[in-house]
């Protein structure tokens, strides 16, 4: 391949990364399964929690899936079906996946924060890092049983959990990025976090069918 085509291989790559992570399936399940038009109810935000509050656990175990599947897939596909695509490349598309979920084009560059998506991307590049998170995530659940400060908290911790695990220096960059991106999108939930106005999971939502 010439220098031509590697700009055009790796164009085409953040483009499908992009649009893979731009499909809402938090939209999806709720409108399929259930009729329900998550941008429309509850904190309105395309994401798993909102499904569960608003439709149920099923269509939210099933947004869940989808938003974690969309990277992790994709990472998993690149290494395996681009020969000799370079990490940088790989790195780069991990970020634009998250974007793509977050400023999603199919629905006005909304969507959702980002958690199960950029989970599924330290899932595929580090999964060391993706077992102490899922612990750290759990724990703050555990005690104070609020999603969105369980997520914040795992979003704040991971560049420095990937240090702690000797992750390389490219992948530190790539997760402090995500972290920010992450914690920037959770910005309404840390204000009423200090106002102390969060709504904590309400656990009968696991009830709903």
């Amino acid at each position: 391949m010439n220098t031509l085509s590697y700009i055009l291989r790796d164009i085409a790559v953040v483009a499908v990364a992009y649009l893979v992570g731009s499909v809402p399936f938090s939209y999806i399940f709720a409108k399929v399964m259930t009729g329900v038009d998550i941008t429309k109810v509850g904190s309105k935000n395309m994401g798993a929690t909102n499904v569960l509050r608003a439709a149920g656990p099923v269509p939210a175990m099933f947004a869940f899936a989808g938003d974690f599947l969309k990277s992790a897939l994709l990472l998993v596909a690149l290494e395996r079906f681009i020969p000799n695509i370079p990490q940088d490349t790989v790195l780069v598309a991990a970020v634009v996946v998250v974007l793509g979920h977050d400023f999603s084009i199919l629905v006005g560059f909304k969507g959702g924060k980002g958690v199960a998506t950029t989970f599924g991307v330290v899932v595929v590049l580090s999964w060391p890092v993706a077992l102490v998170e899922s612990g750290i995530w759990l724990l703050a659940m555990v005690l104070r049983n609020t999603v969105s400060l369980a997520s914040v908290a795992v979003f704040a911790t991971l560049p420095v959990v990937a240090l702690l695990l000797r992750q390389p220096l490219q992948l530190v960059l790539i997760y402090s990025l995500l972290a920010v991106l992450g914690i920037v999108r959770h910005a309404a939930n840390i204000r009423r976090l200090r106002a102390g106005q969060e709504p904590k999971l309400d656990r009968s939502c696991f009830r709903r069918r």
